[in-house]
């Protein structure tokens, strides 16, 4: 009976095994990273040398290291360290393999030159890897970072004054002089931004240039402000003037549901549109069409596609010649085709029209829908892998639970056929005594 119970038993635990499929989890070992600063004791300041100390701390014994530091390296420059540590610039890595003798602690010294005012946090970039020296297992590794600030040199300057201020091919009124402190330029409409390079005259001052950036049409105020290594500021103001954008010339935009219209030969703008003045100036080796957004003028029809029946051929406007496409292979014809490109935006066709003196929106640019096609082909792909892995668990799941549940019925089916043999054995037995008393009596 005891064997029938052990039996039934089993039978159960590889059923629940079947069912359940329990998973088993290892408690990883665990490490501290922890910066220290060794020296110096008190604040510190530009031109230091700092020491400071990576020190790990594991209940287990320490193996390979292998993990990377970063810090501001406008702050701070690496000096030296150990020859596993390797790198500069704003990161450095240790790749240290263990010694002889292994120890739940280790430490790292490093040493630092503060090179600037400012602050630098020193921390453990994602993912370190520490391992197990005995069964060179990864840890489970925690850090926190250590912020340093650097104050002036007890020597610092006090010079916070410029030795040069340009504002691109602007010029400035009056010319540059380190004691003025208020200057006056003047730029064209095109010009959202004004480039200022300030110079300051001490290698150890930091520059910062305030409202040069989305210029507006009229007045406008730009801050150059310099602060010397011992915190001294001082402040040059340059007033820029941005014009007005001209008017002899406009453009027009369609509807964004407009399905190529036909060139427009009227200057009235048709229902849905809305122009724009413009002109055709030159920004560094590009020829730009200035509106209340910039396009650029392409030479090129790559991305493109020209309906049939234009040909290639071009046109002056403002003064610079530009590539345009006619609907005659000669002759001044009253509209072209010009391929115009707004920023951050695929280039597309435009009617210009030569006697209004007007531009329009001819079409959308070929190969948009194509993209996002294969676009969204590409994800589809990349989705495919995890599907194809996801259908493989599934089915060596279903592999396992079927031979383990066609174990239990033949564990059971054995337990009932012990049950019976047993049940007839008993029967034999009682028959046979039965048999046995009868004889007796008679």
């Amino acid at each position: 009976m005891k064997k029938i119970k052990a039996l039934l038993a089993l039978g159960i635990i590889c059923a629940a095994m079947a069912v359940l499929a329990p998973s088993q989890y290892a408690q990883a070992a665990s490490v501290t990273a922890e910066f220290t600063k060794v020296a110096p004791d008190s604040d510190v300041r530009v031109e230091d040398m700092v020491k400071l100390e990576l020190r790990l701390n594991a209940d287990v014994e320490i193996g390979a290291v292998e993990l990377y530091i970063s810090y501001n390296s406008d702050i701070f420059e690496y000096m030296m360290g150990p020859d596993c540590v390797l790198g500069g610039e704003g990161v450095l890595r240790i790749s240290d393999s263990g010694t002889s003798t292994y120890s739940t602690k280790r430490n790292y010294l490093l040493y630092f030159q503060a090179t600037a005012m400012g602050e630098s946090k020193f921390s453990v970039r994602n993912n370190p890897e520490i391992y197990d020296a005995n069964d060179e297992e990864a840890m489970s590794v925690s850090s926190q970072p250590l912020t340093i600030s650097v104050l002036a040199g007890t020597t610092a300057s006090s010079d916070a004054t410029l030795s040069a201020l340009k504002v691109g091919s602007a010029v400035l009124t009056p010319s540059f002089d380190p004691q003025i402190k208020d200057y006056n330029v003047r730029v064209e409409n095109a010009f959202d931004k004004l480039a200022v390079s300030a110079v300051a005259n001490d290698p150890l001052a930091s520059v910062t240039v305030e409202g040069a950036d989305d210029l507006k049409v009229g007045s406008n105020r730009i801050t150059v402000v310099v602060s010397a290594p011992d915190g001294t500021e001082n402040k040059y103001v340059i007033y820029c003037v941005r014009e007005e954008a001209p008017e002899e010339e406009k453009i027009e935009e369609p509807a964004e549901q407009e399905k190529e219209p036909e060139p427009a030969k009227k200057s009235d703008p048709a229902p849905g549109k809305h122009e724009q003045a413009f002109y055709v100036t030159q920004q560094d080796d590009r020829i730009m069409l200035i509106a209340d957004t910039q396009y650029e003028l392409m030479s090129s029809d790559e991305g493109v596609k020209i309906p049939d029946g234009f040909y290639r051929t071009s046109i002056l406007i403002s003064g610079y010649t530009v590539a345009a496409f006619s609907p005659v292979p000669d002759g001044t014809p009253e509209y072209l085709l010009l391929i115009l490109r707004k920023e951050g935006s695929e280039p597309g066709l435009y009617v210009y029209d030569r006697i209004e003196k007007t531009l329009q929106r001819y079409g959308i640019t070929a190969g948009a829908d194509t993209t996002v096609t294969e676009k969204d082909d590409k994800d589809k792909d990349e989705e495919l892998p995890d599907k194809e892995a996801y259908d493989k668990t599934i089915n060596t799941l279903t592999t396992v639970i079927a031979v383990l549940s066609g174990v239990c019925m033949l564990l059971i089916i054995i337990v009932i056929r012990i049950i019976f043999r047993r049940r007839g054995r008993s029967s034999a037995k009682r028959e046979k005594s039965s048999s046995s008393r009868s004889k007796s009596t008679r």
